[in-house]
């Protein structure tokens, strides 16, 4: 149990993290579900109810009566009889308006353990006698389910453990019947193949349990003792500390009502000490999970850093360092994006091609360091003159280029010459005395069939025959 719990708490807290909210469902029942096992009430209560609260998000009946069923064994671990019965009921319910006649078959079957639980805890604190009503009632619908074949055919294994809760249900109800040859013929039943690999060993106590009812309620005390103790027995052996808390209640109480009070006193002691045990696993517990929230808020952290550095790196992949403007790869990954895998480009664009006229003059007479300053200037330049959604990027060297979306060539051509007279207009001589910068730009407008190398080679050749026709 204690292993299923730790693996069930990391199931949930991984589908909490990728976001599988059915997924997460899933798990915190089954989470609430060993919780109740091991006595961790409160934490099994809590993990129902937020089972609950997210099925409600995910709006199919199946995910909220699966949570229901869940949070009625966690109320019944917590000795709220009449809430849990009702959540159980609630969940049957979903299950029959969605027609899954199997889906009924747990929450009603867990209405009787819980009616049992309930009798047996009232019993021993307020002395009341069983009335087997409730109990009948509750197998009656029991009996609607397999007269229907739904419960045998249920998933894997599932069917093993219903019938013998079922077995185990119906001992009580012939025994708090006084019909104690019946009692002994359905806890025969509990535990039909001692072979079966498909039934759970905690079965083993439920069968000592019905033994004890059944011995108890003929006043056979030491045939009820003797199962009693191979009750709990089997109860700790499978880590399954509500039935062995139970076991203890029992034992206590049937030495009370032999005179053996000061046994009866030592079977409470034994209980106290094993809820003290279980309040120190529980610390435990709740060290390790903040010790794995730590963990995980580490890892978030680390990856919201990578995540962080990725995008800062593809980013300057995308940008060219000198000028800020988007690189070529940028410019090609665009440029691709939009003439698309067919024939025709997925929506009509242009191209400029723009170089910097005698810009080897200008590194060789002021330096790299006035060319490079040069650039910078014409890329603020170009980006000033293009439209929100163009993509004006440094292709390398002095070469710059402006994709223009949606744009035929009279657009471009536009943009274009107000870039000329921007570059005219610029006063250049503010970074060295007497300099002239002046710019050629060849345009294309994308054609069937082009690629990123003949849109640019068009561009290309237009852009010479511009310098070629200043002389």
């Amino acid at each position: 149990m204690r292993s299923a719990h730790e693996n069930a708490y990391r199931a949930a807290q991984l589908f909490d993290a990728i976001e599988q909210p059915a997924s997460e469902v899933r798990a915190l029942v089954w989470l609430a579900y060993v919780a109740s096992s091991l006595r961790r009430n409160e934490a099994a209560l809590a993990c129902a109810m937020l089972a609950t609260k997210l099925a409600d998000g995910l709006g199919q009946p199946c995910h909220r009566g699966h949570a229901l069923n869940g949070l009625g064994i966690a109320l019944i671990a917590n000795g709220d009889f009449e809430r849990s019965d009702a959540a159980l009921s609630r969940a049957a319910t979903l299950a029959g308006e969605a027609g899954d006649l199997a889906g009924q078959a747990w929450p009603s079957i867990n209405r009787c353990y819980g009616e049992i639980v309930r009798a047996t805890v009232e019993r021993y604190l307020y002395a009341r006698p069983a009335d087997p009503g409730g109990l009948t009632a509750r197998l009656d619908e029991c009996r609607q389910f397999e007269a229907a074949s739904a419960a045998p055919r249920a998933a894997a294994g599932g069917h093993v453990v219903q019938r013998a809760l079922l077995s185990f249900a119906r001992s009580f109800e012939a025994c708090w019947r006084g019909d104690f040859d019946a009692a002994s013929e359905h806890a025969g039943l509990i535990l039909p193949d001692t072979q079966s690999a498909e039934r759970p060993a905690w079965l083993d106590a439920l069968a000592m349990w019905a033994a004890c009812e059944s011995a108890l309620g003929q006043g056979a005390w030491a045939a009820a003792e003797a199962s009693v103790a191979r009750m709990i027995e089997g109860a700790l052996l499978v880590e399954h500390e509500q039935v062995a808390r139970t076991g203890y209640m029992l034992a206590s109480g049937i030495l009370d009502m032999q005179g053996r009070s000061r046994e009866a006193l030592g079977a409470l002691r034994l209980l106290a000490q094993r809820d003290i045990a279980i309040r120190r696993e529980s610390l435990e517990h709740h060290e390790r999970v903040a010790k794995w929230q730590l963990e995980l808020r580490d890892s978030s952290i680390r990856m919201r850093r990578l995540e962080a550095r990725s995008r800062r790196l593809e980013r300057l992949s995308l940008e060219d360092a000198l000028t800020g403007l988007p690189n070529r790869r940028h410019f090609e990954r665009e440029l691709s994006s939009l003439l698309g895998d067919g024939p025709l480009p997925a929506e009509p664009l242009s191209i400029a091609l723009i170089d910097v006229d005698r810009f080897k003059e200008i590194n060789d007479l002021h330096s790299h360091v006035i060319g490079d300053r040069v650039l910078k200037l014409l890329a603020g330049l170009i980006g000033g003159q293009v439209r929100q959604g163009d993509l004006p990027a440094r292709l390398g060297g002095d070469e710059f280029v402006v994709l223009f979306r949606r744009a035929g060539l009279a657009v471009a051509a536009a943009a274009c010459e107000r870039l000329k007279e921007a570059v005219h207009r610029h006063p250049w001589h503010e970074l060295v005395p007497g300099m002239v910068v002046t710019v050629s730009i060849g345009l294309a407008e994308s054609a069937t069939g082009d690629s990123i190398e003949s849109l640019l080679r068009r561009s290309d050749d237009d852009m010479y025959r511009a310098k070629a026709s200043r002389g």
